[in-house]
């Protein structure tokens, strides 16, 4: 559960504007707009929000042939493309490829070719590009240490790659 913004008290409504600051009640939001800077803070919210629409809506750029997407090096002898998305072309280093968010390609649904769905939620998967995370099915492959009660009872069809198994209960797919 949320705070209030004001009070500190359970808080069921958000702002209607930035859609982030919290309150319990029309009166704390108010004391909040007209006292504590929400008015402000509330209009910068907004504008990083239409941004961030924006982003999320563009193509990614696209990667320079023969350079890392993550932190621009060019790749040689010493150097060389440790990573490379056969879907959106995205390319690591050695160093970005083990990077939580560099190492990300801009897919949505998996990472360079392997698809989340098959793997043990983390907090870091999702779309490189725009930050969205990753929310659906899941039926990691052995070695994750799930239990057979992880898993629902029925198999199903997988939401990312169509696979008919049986899928980790939502409980259990949260990211760590």
């Amino acid at each position: 559960m949320y705070t209030c913004e004001v009070c500190y008290k359970d808080a069921p409504l958000v702002c209607s504007g930035c859609k982030i600051s919290r309150y319990c009640s029309p009166k704390c939001q108010k004391i909040d707009w007209k006292e504590g800077g929400h008015k402000k803070g509330c209009k910068i919210q907004q504008l990083c929000n239409e941004h961030n629409e924006k982003l999320k809506n563009q193509p990614p750029p696209q990667p320079k042939p023969g350079r890392c997407t993550g932190c621009d090096l060019k790749f040689t002898e010493d150097n060389y493309c440790d990573g490379d998305c056969p879907d959106c072309g995205y390319q690591t280093c050695e160093s970005c490829s083990c990077h939580h968010s560099r190492g990300t390609c801009y897919c949505p649904n998996s990472n360079f070719g392997n698809p989340y769905c098959r793997m043990d939620a983390r907090w870091y998967h999702g779309n490189g590009h725009t930050g969205t995370m990753y929310k659906g099915d899941r039926h990691p492959d052995e070695g994750y240490g799930y239990t057979d009660e992880d898993y629902e009872t029925e198999p199903r069809k997988c939401g990312n790659c169509g696979e008919v198994v049986r899928m980790i209960k939502p409980e259990f797919a949260k990211p760590h």
